[in-house]
C-alpha cells in the first residue's frame, strides 16, 4: 500500500486510474478515469472532519470551491470530459500579496 499523496494537507482522492499531471508547491493536477459525480464522493471522504468546505460554486460537481482548515484555504476545480469517461482535480493555493 502507498502512502497517500497529500497537497498542502489536503488529500488527494485514490479514485480510479489516478494520474498526476502537475505538482509544484502552488498548484496539483490529477485526472482520473470516472465522472465527475465518482471524483466528488472520493473527494469528500478525503476532506474528513479536518477541512471544511468554505464556498462551492460548482454545477453538477463541475467548477470552484474553496476548503479550507485552521488558516489555511485551498480553492479546488473540478472538471469533466464525459466524452472521454475523465475528469480533472485540480488544487491551487490562496496566494496573499503584502507591501
Amino acid at each position: 500500500m502507498s502512502q497517500q499523496d497529500v497537497f498542502q494537507n489536503l488529500k488527494v482522492p485514490d479514485g480510479q486510474d489516478r494520474r498526476e499531471l502537475y505538482k509544484s508547491q502552488y498548484r496539483a493536477i490529477y485526472t482520473y478515469k470516472m465522472s465527475a459525480q465518482e471524483l466528488d464522493a472520493a473527494f469528500r471522504e478525503v476532506l474528513g472532519n479536518e477541512w471544511t468546505i468554505k464556498s462551492d460554486e460548482r454545477v453538477k460537481y463541475v467548477g470552484k470551491l474553496e476548503v479550507e482548515q485552521d488558516n489555511t484555504t485551498l480553492k479546488v476545480t473540478m472538471e469533466d470530459y464525459p466524452e472521454a469517461g475523465m475528469s480533472a482535480l485540480k488544487y491551487y493555493t490562496v496566494q496573499t500579496f503584502t507591501k
